[in-house]
């Protein structure tokens, strides 16, 4: 049974941060909560916090958007997909959901053009900026925006969600000025943790937490089967 699994995997996990091997991220605030996804790659955000007029930033599609279509779905608001994969550009334009905007770029602490590795298995869909042992046999070059450069692109004031699944280039781009000057604009930030990766590791997810929670950011949720995905929630908001 699925259940049965998921217990395993959290046990995995619970053995691995005894072992101290594994970053323990607690919650600090517990607000209601309402899943979005399927159940290997979705997240929780507060419960009734959007509406048709909210602002939700999708990086990284891969080829699983369930997560957005699950928003859009419940809400009726305008997602913002971005992703420079090539893959996951096909899947997204085959979809032809007009409410799941592509942008064919990434998210990065600095813009401009970079290297981006592709899967060794062709199988597979994520690309990063880094090379990992997973990754690198091939590259194509791609174009990085920062989260300023997002913020005047859709010409808000505010993100109420922002999802960043960038397979480890979430540190960088969490460690950057230019994401701490406007973390108080965002409401959520769902993330998925890449610890796992040898280059990584627990310390890396240690310190964006604390980057997190100076900008003003509260550890809301986490899934206890991976402790990759996160869900940090702006002070005061819930």
């Amino acid at each position: 049974m699925e259940w049965v699994k998921e217990h395993a995997r959290a046990l995995r996990v619970r053995g691995k941060q005894v072992l101290g091997i594994e970053p323990r991220i607690r919650e600090s605030i517990h607000p209601p909560m309402e899943y979005h996804g399927n159940a290997d790659g979705g997240w929780n955000i507060v419960q009734n916090s959007l509406n048709g007029r909210s602002v939700v930033v999708d990086v990284g599609l891969g080829e699983d958007v369930t997560f957005s279509e699950s928003i859009i779905g419940k809400y009726g608001c305008v997602v913002h997909g971005l992703d420079p994969t090539p893959r996951a550009i096909r899947f997204v334009k085959a979809l032809d959901n007009p409410s799941l905007i592509l942008h064919e770029f990434g998210i990065g602490a600095t813009p401009g053009a970079a290297h981006f590795f592709l899967p060794n298995d062709e199988s597979h869909v994520s690309g990063a900026v880094y090379m990992e042992t997973h990754l690198g046999r091939s590259s194509i070059e791609v174009e990085l925006r920062t989260i300023g450069q997002i913020f005047e692109m859709l010409h808000c004031k505010r993100i109420d969600v922002l999802k960043l699944d960038v397979e480890g280039a979430e540190y960088d781009v969490i460690g950057s000025p230019e994401f701490q000057r406007y973390a108080g604009a965002i409401d959520q930030l769902c993330v998925e943790f890449h610890h796992r990766f040898p280059a990584r590791g627990k310390s890396s997810t240690e310190d964006a937490v604390r980057v997190l929670r100076k900008a003003g950011f509260e550890c809301a949720w986490h899934c206890r089967s991976t402790n990759e995905e996160f869900l940090f929630v702006r002070r005061g908001l819930a």
